[in-house]
This record gives C-alpha cells, sequence and structure tokens, in this order.
C-alpha cells in the first residue's frame, strides 16, 4: 500500500511540474557605455525556451530609481516572463540630469544586438516605477520612433531635464503632444502621495490624445498589477499604433532628431524647440521658454532637415509665414541628395508650407465674448486658417468634430471661403463640453482627408473676487515652497501695485495670513502672459513639482483704463490631493507714474 501511494503522490508531483512553466532565466550584464562614459549593468529577464530556440521576442524595458530592490517585484516579473513569449530589461538607477536621458538609443542598440530581439519601435516599450516611472514615459516622449508604448507605477509627473547648465523643469502633462503614435498606460493608487499630480496629467492626456488608459489600485506608493500592466505592452506589441502621417514634438534639447527629422540650434539658454504638425507638406515651429505655449526665443537660430521623403535633387516651393505679424516669404528649395529638405529659421513662430497646391493649416485661436474658456458653458471660438500652399484655394467645407465625449459644436459645418497664398480667414465656431471638471477640449477642423488638431484648454466656473494684489515690482510677505513665507518681489515696474503699460507683474490671492502666486489666463489682447516662474514644493510633499505663477505684462500699446478680466489659479497645498482654487478677477490698465490724468 505504501508503494501505491508513493507512486501515486509522485505522479502527481510529475502531472504539477509538467503543468507549470520553467523559470525565467535571470541574467546580470553590463556593457561599456560611450554616453554614459563607462560600464552600465542591467538585468534581463529571458523566457526559459530563449536558449533552446531561435525565436526572437519583444523587449519591455524596466526604469528604475535609487529605491531599495524589490524581491516580490522581481518575482513577479520573473513569473510574467516565464509564461510569455518577452524579454524584460531591467535598467537603472535614472537619472533625470546629466547623459542618462540621452542613454535609450545606446542602450536599446546594444540589447537588440547581443540578444534575439524584434528590433523594431513596435515591439519597445517602456515602464518604471516611481522616478523610473517619470524615466519611461520622458523617453517614450524624446524617442516615439523607438518605442510603441509606455506605462508608469505611480511615476512622478516632473523633473528637470535638460542639458548641463540650463536643464528645465518637464511637466509630462503639458507635453502631450509628444505621445500620439504611442500607447501610453498610468498606474495609480488611493492612497499615493502623488495622486494629486496623476490626476493632472490624466486630466489633459486622456483628452489632449488617443491611446491612453489608467487604473487606479487601493495601494501606497508601490507597483501593483505587474501584469495586467504588462498585458497591456503584449497587446501593444500585437496592435502597435502606426506611425503618424503628421506629429508634434517638443524637446528641451538644442539639437535633436525624431521621426527622421533633424534640429540642430545655437540655443544657449532654457527652452523648448517645438514642433508641431510635421508631415513632407510642412511644420509649425518655434522656440519657446516652456512648452506648449511659452514666449518666443527669436534670437535662436534653428537649422531643420526633414526626413528623406522627397525625390533626390527635386524642387518645391515652400513658403514660411510668420504668426506674429504676418509676414510671408517664399523660396525654391532643392532637396538634397538623400532627399531631405533643408529649412534655415529662427525661434519665432512659423508656418512652413511645401505645396504647389494649395494648404490649409489651423494657426490658432481666439476666444470670443470671454477671457477665458469655461468648462460646461458654450464657448465662443475664432479659429484662425492659413493657405500655406502656392495656389489659391476652393471654398472648402469645414466639417467640425471632437474625439472627446461630451462635446457639442453650434454648427456641424463652416464655409471657407478661398485663400490666395500666405492669405488667413477666422471662422467662428462654439462649442460646448458638458463636464465641468474637463481640463481640456481637442477639436478637429476637418477639410477631406486634412484633419487640423486644436486643443483648448478648459476651466470650470470661478468666483469673482475683489480680494487679491497685484505686485509690479513691490515686494510683499508671500508663501514659498507651499508652507513657508516671507518677503518676496515679483514683477518689474513703479512698485505702486497696480498694473500699467510696459510693467510686468503677479497677481497674488489671500490664503489665510499670507498671499500666494498665481498663474492666470486671459485672451485679453493688451496682456502677454507668455511668461511664468515656478515655485518649488519638492522638499514639502517630496514630489519632484513645483506651483507654477504667471509674471504676465501689460502691452505698451495699452491705453490706460482698459479693463483687464483674468482668471487667477493657486494650489492650495493639502497632501496627498491639494486644493485647486480658481478666481476671477478684473481691474484697469494704470497710468504710468507722472502720466496720471490731472484732477479737476
Amino acid at each position: 500500500m505504501g508503494i501505491l501511494f508513493s507512486l501515486i503522490g509522485l505522479a502527481a508531483w510529475a502531472f504539477q511540474a509538467a503543468q507549470s512553466p520553467a523559470p525565467a532565466v535571470i541574467q546580470e550584464l553590463t556593457h561599456a557605455s560611450e554616453v554614459m562614459r563607462g560600464t552600465r549593468s542591467y538585468r534581463v529577464f529571458l523566457p526559459p525556451a530563449y536558449a533552446a530556440s531561435q525565436k526572437r521576442y519583444p523587449v519591455i524595458y524596466w526604469f528604475h530609481g535609487y529605491e531599495p530592490s524589490n524581491a516580490q517585484r522581481d518575482a513577479e516579473i520573473a513569473s510574467y516572463v516565464a509564461a510569455h513569449d518577452v524579454i524584460v530589461a531591467d535598467v537603472g538607477p535614472v537619472e533625470t540630469t546629466g547623459p542618462f536621458p540621452s542613454y535609450f538609443p545606446e542602450l536599446a542598440n546594444h540589447i537588440d544586438k547581443t540578444l534575439r530581439t524584434i528590433p523594431d519601435r513596435d515591439h519597445r516599450g517602456v515602464t518604471g516605477f516611481s522616478m523610473g516611472g517619470f524615466m519611461a514615459y520622458w523617453i517614450a516622449g524624446e524617442y516615439p520612433d523607438l518605442v510603441a508604448s509606455a506605462s508608469s507605477f505611480m511615476g512622478f509627473t516632473e523633473a528637470s531635464v535638460g542639458p548641463p547648465g540650463f536643464d528645465l523643469e518637464n511637466r509630462l502633462d503639458e507635453l502631450y503632444g509628444n505621445y500620439d503614435s504611442e500607447r501610453t498606460r498610468l498606474v495609480t493608487g488611493t492612497r499615493d502621495f502623488l495622486q494629486f499630480y496623476h490626476r493632472r496629467l490624466n486630466g489633459a492626456w486622456l483628452y489632449a490624445r488617443s491611446g491612453h488608459e489608467t487604473e487606479s489600485f487601493d495601494a501606497d506608493h508601490s507597483a501593483p498589477g505587474v501584469a495586467k500592466t504588462f498585458d497591456f505592452h503584449m497587446h501593444a506589441f500585437a496592435n502597435p499604433l502606426p506611425r503618424p502621417a503628421m506629429f508634434g514634438h517638443a524637446d528641451v534639447y538644442p539639437n535633436f532628431a525624431v521621426w527622421g527629422w533633424e534640429v540642430v540650434s545655437d540655443r544657449r539658454q532654457p527652452g523648448f524647440t517645438v514642433l508641431e504638425n510635421v508631415s513632407g507638406k510642412g511644420f509649425r515651429s518655434a522656440v519657446r521658454e516652456w512648452a506648449p505655449g511659452g514666449a518666443t526665443i527669436p534670437a535662436v537660430k534653428l537649422s531643420i532637415a526633414s526626413a528623406p521623403v522627397y525625390a533626390p535633387a527635386s524642387s518645391h516651393a515652400v513658403m514660411y509665414i510668420r504668426l506674429r505679424d504676418g509676414n510671408v516669404r517664399r523660396a525654391v528649395q532643392k532637396a538634397d541628395a538623400q532627399g531631405r529638405l533643408n529649412f534655415e529659421l529662427d525661434g519665432d513662430a512659423y508656418e512652413v508650407g511645401v505645396s504647389a497646391e494649395p494648404l490649409l493649416t489651423v494657426a490658432g485661436y481666439e476666444i470670443a465674448d470671454a477671457a477665458w474658456a469655461t468648462a460646461g458653458q458654450p464657448v465662443k471660438l475664432r479659429v484662425k486658417f492659413w493657405n500655406k500652399g502656392q495656389a489659391r484655394s476652393g471654398t472648402a467645407t469645414i466639417q467640425w468634430e471632437s474625439p472627446n465625449p461630451g462635446v457639442k459644436f453650434d454648427v456641424a459645418s463652416s464655409r471657407l471661403f478661398g485663400l490666395g497664398p500666405g492669405e488667413s480667414a477666422v471662422l467662428p465656431v462654439t462649442v460646448t463640453v458638458a463636464d465641468e471638471a474637463r481640463a481640456m477640449v481637442k477639436i478637429l477642423a476637418v477639410e477631406g482627408a486634412n484633419r487640423m488638431p486644436l486643443e483648448v484648454p478648459l476651466f470650470p466656473p470661478a468666483e469673482a473676487v475683489a480680494n487679491f494684489r497685484i505686485a509690479d515690482g513691490q515686494t510683499l510677505e508671500a508663501y514659498r515652497h507651499a508652507v513657508q513665507h516671507g518677503e518676496v518681489t515679483l514683477g518689474e515696474g513703479n512698485g505702486d501695485g497696480h498694473a500699467a503699460p510696459g510693467e510686468s507683474f503677479a497677481v497674488l490671492l489671500p490664503d489665510g495670513e499670507f498671499l500666494r502666486a498665481a498663474e492666470v489666463f486671459t485672451n485679453d489682447a493688451c496682456v502677454d502672459s507668455t511668461e511664468r516662474a515656478s515655485d518649488s514644493w519638492a522638499d514639502y510633499d517630496h514630489a519632484g513639482a513645483s506651483a507654477i505663477y504667471s509674471l504676465p505684462s501689460i502691452r505698451a500699446e495699452c491705453a490706460p483704463g482698459h479693463v483687464v478680466h483674468m482668471l487667477a489659479r493657486v494650489t492650495i497645498p493639502n497632501p496627498p490631493n491639494h486644493q485647486v482654487r480658481y478666481r476671477a478677477i478684473e481691474f484697469p490698465v494704470w497710468w504710468r507714474r507722472g502720466e496720471e490724468p490731472k484732477k479737476p
């Protein structure tokens, strides 16, 4: 009988062993990195059949920071790889400054040369936890031509990245335009200290672009649901988003390449080179102090080489439209031997068209009858179209569409009469977004196959207040670093507490005993609101983030007495769920000192 039971037990063990997958193979490896100027270590998780087969595998790159090793997470990764045809490369520690942000192309090339990968973007994914999650997202935005999917486990959403000496805050919620060709996933936690920042990122990414998903877990700062997120990447490998027919990209580095286009500049200060609506038919370009809407830096010299999409040595009619004044320049340019066109520009904002035919584009909008766009209420837009082709356009029917839910237009279509080369026109359209909490709406102006995108920030209804301060060179007692306070001097002017032509200023709202500098928004033509600054909260909530405040200026030609309407936004510290306060304010443009009207 004992022998019988032993045989039965042995058979059960053998059956169980046959049903359990063989373990993943884990290897600790190194390579010599030119970018990092030294030897770099990394770990790979290989499928059990890797050594005995000739199969090629997709790769998920897992980025980690300086957090302690996590045996449970390593076991989850190994268990997944044991049951799926995928390689996981564990890389780190990541650093947002120095050379690490430029390391990924070299690393991916090394992995592809030394392991049996499927060496294309459609079969590369990036992920990571905490600061590793930030780096995974940042790499996906920097190299969309190398990565098809990106995920973040409760990752930071803001960090300083850039060349040594002029690195700059990279706020992922503002860089949504870099990710149109990628699938992305954000894992959040109900008890995570970063949840406020995750909601802000989702508020932009879920509506400004497609292909983004998010899932919340009942968890603190951790990486729950590894298998579910790896399933997301496996689905992305099987169903990659296609290479975009038209792309956008904002880059903190002066020189970069993306989708075969190469950009070189002489910028030697913090900023972003911003490319939009890029295709063989042209693009929009600017060098800005911050993305997407910062002040332009016209002094920068910008050289842009297209991807090799033209016939070698072919000639093309090119139109350059400087957007600030509508100045039009025409040229005939010849593609080089590789089929590239080279464009010489400065850092101002330009529309560039490469077409002998008519070529319509949307170059911006204004809000009519309001100073900002309020969610839940009709928003009257005046959308500006340019013809940046070399031939006159015919009368076109513009269809208004939105990929976002709960969006209604007052009309389904509008008629755009013909435009000559370099001419512009404005079409009015009213859009209403039902959700008062919506932070953005994406609009498409569609003319046949030409789908022209437009993103409009939205704000919740705001209470009008009279209790605020204007600092035009004044020194005031205000909050800094979230909860500290002290004297700060903001703005540049005569310090009389009013905003006069030619002065820059800050708007401050009361928060208890002290004041908070606000980020402001307005459609008023008298106000230049492209300048801003930030107050670091990194030592307060340890999220690596900052509170933005604006430093707008009154344009010199604005007449005293004109009433400015603004929306002021401040963040009130309350970790992990900071509160955002909106207030509607108004004030008259004041007189410069010595120019006040004389009393009768």
